[in-house]
């Protein structure tokens, strides 16, 4: 499962003069009024985020409009209205309790995976996380581009011509059908995770479920298995439509 994240997302590194410095923050640290609750935060979990670029798509989103938490510094005694945990790899269980804390308070957590970058063995950590700490059954990842790649069959046109290989690439771009909070299409850049079928789903991918909700006593869990960041760094509007409506929530 070796790829290289920067070589893969090497066509949506000309947006990077947007990203922009945060000052990371800590929770614990901002004590002096513990009644006050915290808008966005978003958290950097540093060697468990298997996407750096992701991390930083979310940066250039919204700018000015969170606060940076390194994942060491997370606390669920600070109440924060919703948290963003960008490329999610092998989570620490510390993090991921945290989290599911968290959502017990009624924070709404939007967990992005990037498990689809990881190695074999990762993978099954963080599959076991997902699923002793959140309750979701994640499937292993599924390359699209591969897919599209390896899928020799093109579609036939009415007069009976079979479009040229290099329209039929351009034709078969994926893209994640967003059904909630609203509607939306966003191309997708890399590696999906499956997510199951029965559950809330809130995007698709063709047949394949990659994003659910679930709802907890006071917060909502938010899970992507197509990673978002990658298209919110290189300023896809529609992208960054469907994340401000969830920062809306």
């Amino acid at each position: 499962m070796n790829i290289s994240r920067r070589h893969f997302l090497g066509g949506v590194t000309g947006c990077a003069a947007t990203l922009w410095s945060f000052q990371p923050i800590d929770l614990d640290g901002l004590g002096s009024q513990p009644e006050r609750e915290l808008d966005c935060v978003l958290l950097d979990l540093n060697s468990h985020c298997a996407l750096r670029e992701s991390l930083q798509g979310y940066q250039a989103a919204l700018i000015g409009e969170h606060n940076l938490l390194l994942g060491a510094r997370l606390n669920s005694r600070r109440r924060c209205r919703i948290a963003i945990v960008p490329g999610c790899g092998a989570m620490d269980p510390a993090i991921a309790s945290t989290l599911s804390d968290l959502l017990e308070a009624g924070t709404h957590v939007l967990l992005e995976s990037g498990a689809g970058f990881l190695s074999p063995a990762e993978f099954i950590v963080h599959q076991r996380i997902l699923h002793h700490h959140f309750d979701i059954a994640v499937g292993p990842p599924v390359d699209l581009w591969a897919e599209k790649s390896a899928d020799a069959t093109l579609p036939t046109h009415r007069s009976g011509r079979r479009p040229s290989k290099k329209l039929d690439r351009h034709a078969s771009i994926p893209y994640v059908n967003y059904l909630w909070p609203c509607e939306m299409m966003v191309r997708d850049f890399s590696r999906i995770i499956p997510v199951p079928m029965g559950a809330e789903v809130i995007g698709r991918v063709g047949t394949l479920a990659v994003g659910l909700k679930k709802h907890t006593a006071k917060g909502t869990l938010i899970f992507l298995g197509s990673p978002l960041g990658p298209a919110l760094r290189a300023g896809d509007p529609q992208a960054r439509s469907w994340l401000w409506s969830v920062t809306a929530l």
